[in-house]
């Protein structure tokens, strides 16, 4: 037995809110998606949140726990859960009238639930805890026996289900990060259970992800719980912000323990993180008085063949509206049109007749096809060394089949964006769309280091790679599922490289305003069904001003001196 005084008393519990309980989802600039009363997930949060993998995370946590009593870990856990569960009950829970369902199963994250059980029981709350199995680990065990003393009832799990509305909340204690297979057996049909009574209105609490989502991918084999919040312990895993995890883990939230200078004493692993304007804003472009068209660069958008002029067009509007300086349209189609209507500021040309080597980039692939015209006008855009690149679409689809303009990229001195949805992405890789969805970040990061270039992997989370750094996008809704939506971010891609930023961070800032635009839209009554790619474009301009708007004012307040006061002060 430990000397140290005991972490479990109720004098050691938190009273006010845990100082480490943060907002996942404002860090990463998601929408709230149900729950009220959460930490502000306003439009103006700024910071990345950084991501851990499985591995790593339970590195920390034993790093964390070394130097701590035992059992100080799971003790702050259950508290943070208990504590943020009880300011969200309605009044008949709070008053111990309606009951609380927990939900543990035989590993820490039952042993959460245990003491999240046991410190809702204290408050006065009712409380029934269903245990899936008996607990396997020692911090698992030492929770189920406080709760027993505590007086908590706990009983294995039903194989039926009482009516779907008994309860004010059921909190999934039952997998945590370390589930490598699908759920099934006793543990699928209890998932099951859980799912009806979600549909019928009672809100779930995931601790850690929900169960039946893997941590590392965001994937589901088998049934997973439908979350309406989560709150990881310590840090948050990569699944819960891409693949289905977005869908099932409803607002994240995390709590650090008290945990976070562990992560110094543990080895460093390729970073991962959500995107956010610190990653991108000091290399947005800034507009000045004394300057010029030419001075926000040239962007040409290649593409267009027979019947698929629309997306070339698609992409260069964008590119308009993104702020490049001038915009050209080559088009593989020689029945394309001669002017745009809409934007008569375009300048449309063949594709073999436009000047590639004045171009500050070039974005090639939308609507190209794949005919030997196509080819050729690839190979033209391919024979740029330097000039910053996106390669999109068709394009795409011509590098999985001739190895030869494959290899050609690999070469490239110049900075190369290419854009994939997994579709694409498994042809590239040469496998099915499964294999790519399976692991979305280790697909990134393959083709990020096989064409050396920065790898956007779209999808729900999309991904960005450049090779040694991973970052998975927070904004953006179902109503970018829809034709023309990924034209419109090879436009804004195109244009904030031809303006200048770096490969990367272009990349970083077109996904995320792309996926704003998308979230501005809906708020303002378009969508999510029936948006389309077109309704983007002013809602694009709009997020890349009030970008660089607030990061203008940012640099004021840099600049401004300091000490000057009136009153002779």
């Amino acid at each position: 037995m430990s000397d140290s005084p005991r972490v479990d008393s109720p004098a050691d519990l938190p009273t006010d809110p845990p100082a480490d309980l943060a907002d996942a989802a404002s860090a990463a600039n998601a929408s709230p998606h149900s729950l009220p009363d959460t930490v502000s997930t306003t439009a103006t949060a700024t910071a990345s949140l950084d991501l851990s993998l499985p591995d790593t995370l339970r590195d920390v946590e034993r790093a964390a726990a070394a130097k701590l009593p035992p059992h100080t870990l799971m003790a702050r856990a259950g508290a943070a859960i208990a504590h943020w569960l009880y300011g969200r009950l309605p009044a008949l829970a709070s008053a111990g009238r309606q009951p609380v369902l927990l939900l543990a199963g035989p590993g820490n994250n039952g042993g959460d639930a245990y003491i999240a059980a046991r410190e809702l029981h204290r408050r006065g709350v009712l409380i029934d805890v269903w245990q899936l199995s008996p607990p396997s680990a020692d911090d698992a065990r030492w929770a189920l026996g406080e709760a027993l003393a505590a007086g908590v009832p706990v009983q294995p799990a039903p194989t039926t289900w009482p009516q779907p509305t008994a309860y004010a909340w059921i909190v999934d204690g039952l997998f945590g990060i370390g589930l490598s297979r699908p759920l099934d057996g006793a543990a699928a049909a209890l998932v099951d259970n859980i799912a009806y009574a979600h549909a019928e209105g009672t809100p779930v609490l995931a601790i850690d992800i929900p169960s039946g989502l893997l941590a590392a991918t965001g994937m589901a084999g088998g049934p997973v719980i439908q979350a309406d919040a989560t709150i990881a312990m310590i840090g948050a895993c990569p699944g819960l912000f891409t693949g289905i995890g977005r869908d099932v883990a409803g607002d994240v939230l995390v709590a650090t323990l008290g945990a976070h200078d562990a992560f110094a004493e543990v080895p460093a692993r390729s970073p991962i993180a959500t995107i956010a304007p610190d990653a991108f804003r000091t290399h947005l472009p800034h507009r000045h008085h004394a300057s010029h068209k030419g001075s926000y660069g040239s962007l040409t958008v290649l593409g267009g063949f027979d019947g698929m002029v629309g997306a070339p067009m698609l992409s260069a509007r964008t590119g308009l509206m993104s702020g490049a300086g001038r915009v050209y349209v080559g088009f593989v189609a020689h029945d394309a049109p001669a002017w745009d209507p809409v934007h008569p500021e375009l300048m449309l040309r063949h594709a073999e007749s436009l000047d590639l080597a004045t171009m500050q980039a070039v974005s090639v692939g939308p609507g190209l096809g794949t005919s030997a015209a196509s080819a050729a006008c690839l190979s033209r855009a391919l024979a740029l060394d330097d000039t910053p690149l996106v390669i999109d679409a068709d394009a795409l689809n011509l590098l999985a089949a001739e190895p030869a303009l494959a290899e050609r990229v690999r070469r490239r001195a110049g900075p190369t964006v290419i854009t994939p949805h997994p579709l694409e992405a498994a042809r590239l890789a040469g496998c099915d769309v499964a294999r790519i969805q399976s692991d979305r970040l280790a697909s990134a990061r393959a083709l990020a280091q096989h064409f050396g270039a920065t790898v956007v992997l779209k999808g729900s989370g999309t991904v960005v790679d450049d090779g040694a750094t991973t970052w998975i996008n927070t904004t953006g809704n179902a109503g970018l599922a829809t034709a023309g939506t990924g034209d419109v971010l090879t436009g804004v891609i195109g244009a904030l490289l031809a303006q200048g930023m770096p490969a990367t961070q272009a990349a970083l800032a077109g996904v995320w305003i792309h996926g704003r635009a998308a979230e501005r839209c809906v708020r303002e009554g378009a969508g999510p069904a029936g948006l389309t790619a077109s309704e983007l474009l002013p809602a694009i301009r709009t997020e890349l001003a009030e970008l660089l708007n607030d990061s203008a004012r940012g640099a004021q307040r840099v600049a401004s001196p300091r000490g000057i006061r009136g009153g002779g002060n």
